[in-house]
């Protein structure tokens, strides 16, 4: 969800799992995925406000954080929350690479420092257990974005032009659990 988008109302975004009544922890759950998701857009926020020179940023990662890969778009780890709060990566997308069709185990925020990606959403059908396409949106650079964790913002991440993308990417995870911990892979219903 880009910065500055109305919140989704916790109820609003997961009501097909609910029953007509609601009990105390139900709603205690509901205000709780609502501090999650108001999580992810507050550190969308600050990403916008304080991450203003991409060209000091680039300069000062690690030798090997701007390298893609052949076969599939590249992420570097380049800083540790020292309290293991959360993981900042930089992604190398080559044209063509994109991302598999995933919501998020944890909350995320992501900004695209260089070039262009293609940003596809998905909803989430619980009677089919797959996602259906819904739109795509282009991201420039400057583009910032947050997504809960959980079903409520499933997208693919990719470069359709001919430049290489590059994006930087907040994690509400510890970096031991990066390649386990953020993405939540999902079928699709054409699949």
């Amino acid at each position: 969800m880009p910065t500055g988008s109305p919140p989704i109302s916790a109820r609003s975004a997961v009501s097909p799992f609910l029953s007509l009544s609601v009990t105390p922890l139900d709603q205690l759950a509901l205000d709780i995925e609502a501090s999650f998701a108001d999580c992810a857009r507050m550190v969308a926020s600050h990403i916008a406000a304080h991450l203003q020179d991409t060209d000091a940023l680039l300069a000062t990662l690690p030798p090997g954080a701007l390298l893609g890969k052949p076969d599939t778009y590249a992420r570097h780890l380049v800083h540790v929350d020292p309290l293991g709060r959360f993981s900042a990566m930089v992604l190398v997308w080559r044209p063509g690479q994109s991302s598999p069709i995933h919501g998020h185990r944890t909350w995320c925020a992501y900004r695209v420092l260089r070039g262009t990606l293609r940003e596809q959403h998905y909803q989430w059908d619980p009677a089919s257990q797959r996602a259906k396409l819904t739109n795509t949106v282009v991201r420039e650079t400057g583009s910032t974005v947050s997504a809960p964790h959980g079903l409520q913002h499933i997208h693919a991440l990719g470069n359709a032009s001919d430049d290489i993308a590059l994006s930087l990417h907040l994690y509400g995870v510890h970096h031991d659990h990066i390649a386990t911990g953020v993405n939540l892979v999902v079928q699709t219903a054409d699949a």
